[in-house]
């Protein structure tokens, strides 16, 4: 049980980063909807 508080600051930094990901995705999508709704006729 020990190695648990070990990996807690490990596991954070890949939460941060995960977190950080999933804006920039939702970022894209919301240009790629825009770009899309430009194309219908």
């Amino acid at each position: 049980m020990e190695y648990v508080g070990l990996l807690a600051p490990i596991a954070f930094v890949f939460a941060i980063s995960a977190l950080a990901q999933l804006g920039a995705l939702k970022k894209e999508v919301e240009e790629l909807r825009e770009q899309i709704e430009h194309m219908r006729p």
